[in-house]
């Protein structure tokens, strides 16, 4: 359960030797593969620059970094690209510099590998997920954000079944630690846990809807759950913000109950 915000102190977590994320509002992270190391994200604020490059030398100080893999291409993902680029001579890898086939792209080291491998359609038509098998970890990007519906083009039935399988596709790699482009380290645990709330979600507020009830009155009636009010800004705003997109798709007869 999260009971912090970690937008106030970034923290360096270490997922295992040699792999390690800043976790933050936006989140960052690097991975020593062997004979070169790996960034995936890359930020909002270019200002944070020396703070980032200081934080991977004291870390796993010598490596290359070889590649850059953006998990979609946001401004808040993308912007220390050029400053690896500059830095290092690194390969900025996303859907837009270098179109990664359906089997994904595999980045292989003595020490570990990661696989970039598609998965868009939740947040954007970019969305990339990395896994790295040894250590059990998962990079979701935008798709998973404690709480938060991820889609931007609008939510309706076609939609809801596309997040609900490309979850069913995260939580199947069994991830003991999953990495959002935003917040903090979460779990697989989480991604089941999603899925219910969405569920849960569509079905309570259709009933509202179906009810008469007003969006105020949805809004009121049905707080959120117990066991996610610890989750990051979820009681804040994010559990009001999937209320009201959930609300618009049921009255403009776009989403209905799933059972």
């Amino acid at each position: 359960m999260v009971t912090a915000d970690p937008a106030e102190t970034p923290t360096i977590v270490s997922v295992s030797d040699g792999f390690y994320v800043r976790q933050a509002v936006d989140n960052i992270a690097w991975i020593d593969l062997g004979e070169f190391a790996v960034v995936v994200d890359a930020l909002e604020q270019p200002e944070l620059e020396d703070e980032v490059f200081e934080a991977i030398r004291s870390t796993i100080d010598g490596k290359e970094i070889r590649f850059v893999l953006n998990t979609h291409t946001h401004y808040d993902h993308t912007a220390l690209n050029d400053a690896f680029r500059r830095e290092f001579g690194s390969e900025i890898v996303n859907q837009q510099t270098c179109r990664i086939s359906p089997d994904g792209r595999r980045f292989d080291g003595a020490r570990r590998s990661l696989l970039m491998l598609p998965m868009g359609g939740c947040h954007t038509s970019e969305d990339c997920i990395v896994w790295a098998e040894t250590d059990k970890a998962l990079f979701v990007g935008d798709i998973f954000g404690w709480g938060l519906i991820p889609a931007e083009s609008g939510l309706d039935r076609r939609m809801a079944a596309r997040l609900l399988e490309t979850y069913k596709r995260l939580i199947d790699f069994g991830a003991s630690v999953v990495v959002p482009g935003h917040g903090p380290v979460a779990t697989g645990a989480e991604l089941k846990r999603w899925v219910e709330y969405f569920n849960w979600l569509i079905d309570e507020v259709a009933r509202a809807v179906a009810a008469g009830r007003t969006d105020a009155q949805i809004v009121t009636e049905t707080p959120p759950p117990d066991d996610m009010k610890g989750w990051w800004r979820f009681v804040l705003w994010k559990h009001s913000d999937s209320l009201g997109k959930v609300a618009a798709a049921v009255r403009a007869g776009r989403l209905g109950k799933t059972k």
